[in-house]
């Protein structure tokens, strides 16, 4: 069966029951019915103070070929990613229904990629959390509601046309990291509440076939290990974030009793070890910092290779750092920052890099930009329609660049409801709303 768009709750349900058997045991799986975007609403309470986007879908009526229907609607958008130039996406939430949005074309229009409105969110889903899209036809997005519902995995491979549903058949689990390394391997890590401070019960699961079917690879908890893993990841930490390579091997970031670490695997996740050379005690003097903030693994839009920014949190601002690894976490090398602190507004904004070499920051309508990988920063001229938007809203949401020209950023003011996502085309001097 598949799940319509613009079913009822009581059909969902019903549906729900019948078709999901998937289960992390035995990596059943289940396919959902058709399941594309719901007519958008014109503006609503919860969506007043949203941006206005141009929407474009086929028309589902009569039988001339490549007809179009064009229309505006406001929307509020908290979280974004770019695929290329002129490709990619942003999403929000509306009255719990995900409202996801995909633009080839620079944000002259949008198609709406959203899975049915009746799979209910409780929080907009982050990206390499809860959302992960490989292109723009294939993608995944996992909702979770705590202790009441199923853990569910939604997937497409039509750029949203269609999702289908998985499930991991547990019931008490939170999505903390989420990675592909192409349309078909795939891990998610979830977590629930250790009884002791500063721990967490850990499970991590693979797909080899898409997110048809999930597979148990490891668990933190004392017991039988699925698969025969012999190291799994502690129980003590918080993860962060993951990166995987398609050969299997990868390293999760923690934070163990406030201390940022870096554990690597070469089997797919069944077996872990600490890394060495992630955040030695000559690397970093943390006398001087209330807390250190391990950020998420980043992939460069260009190359191989990743890297992690890790702030010195000194009471409200946070000072950023760069690990940097060309060989899937074995080695890393430090790059201390000489940028500004973040200000108690933007605290998790750290820079951002397309490649090795090339970087930005925002330190509010302050845009700096690196060519050396960091060891140098230059400060660009001030872009009037940045600063004049960030005076009405403040807070960055999100910054990311996919070539030495094309970025986006998407600010906005929470307790307003409001955002905005804005556009530059020559590597941050001029911005532009989308």
């Amino acid at each position: 069966m598949r799940i319509e768009r613009r079913a009822l709750l009581p059909v969902l349900a019903i549906l729900l029951l019948a078709s999901i058997v998937l289960s992390a045991c035995n990596g059943e799986s289940s396919e959902g019915e058709t399941a594309s975007e719901p007519t958008v609403q014109n503006a609503t309470a919860d969506d007043v103070g949203g941006q206005e986007i141009t929407l474009v879908e086929p028309e589902t009526s009569g039988n001339a070929q490549n007809q179009h229907e064009e229309y505006v609607v406001q929307t509020r958008l908290t979280e974004m990613h770019l695929f290329d130039d002129k490709t990619g996406m942003a999403w929000g939430l509306t009255r719990s229904a995900l409202r996801m949005y995909l633009t080839q074309n620079n944000g002259k229009n949008w198609t709406p990629l959203s899975p049915s409105e009746q799979v209910a969110f409780s929080a907009v889903p982050e990206y390499g959390k809860d959302v992960f899209f490989t292109d723009p036809k294939h993608g995944w997005v996992v909702r979770s509601a705590g202790s009441t519902e199923d853990t569910l995995v939604l997937r497409t491979t039509d750029g949203g046309e269609n999702w289908a549903l998985a499930t991991l058949g547990r019931v008490d689990e939170l999505p903390v990291s989420f990675y592909f390394t192409d349309k078909k391997k795939g891990w998610l890590l979830t977590s629930k509440t250790s009884a002791t401070v500063g721990r967490e019960d850990k499970t991590l699961y693979r797909t080899l076939d898409g997110g048809e079917s999930w597979l148990t690879v490891m668990r933190t908890v004392s017991g039988a290990q699925p698969g025969g893993s012999l190291t799994p990841l502690p129980e003590l930490g918080y993860v962060s974030g993951m990166h995987f390579e398609s050969d299997g091997s990868g390293y999760a970031t923690m934070s163990e009793l406030g201390r940022p670490s870096v554990y690597r695997t070469k089997d797919g996740g069944k077996n872990w070890t600490k890394s060495k050379a992630f955040f030695t005690s000559s690397d970093e003097k943390m006398e001087t910092c209330d807390a250190a903030v391990n950020g998420k693994p980043q992939s460069y839009a260009e190359q191989k290779g990743s890297w992690v920014p890790v702030g010195c949190k000194q009471r409200d601002t946070v000072q950023y750092s760069g690990y940097f690894t060309a060989n899937n976490g074995i080695a890393w090398n430090r790059v201390a920052f000489k940028l500004p602190a973040q200000t108690a507004l933007n605290p998790s904004v750290s820079p951002v890099f397309y490649d090795r070499s090339n970087g930005w920051m925002a330190r509010g309508s302050q845009i700096y930009r690196t060519k050396d990988g960091g060891a140098n920063w230059n400060l660009l001229p001030e872009s009037e329609k940045l600063a004049e938007n960030m005076e009405k809203y403040p807070e960055i949401f999100q910054l990311d660049f996919v070539s030495d020209r094309v970025g986006w950023i998407l600010i906005g003011k929470t307790e307003l409801r409001r955002s905005l996502l804005m556009q530059t085309l020559d590597g941050g001097l001029t911005w532009h709303v989308l």
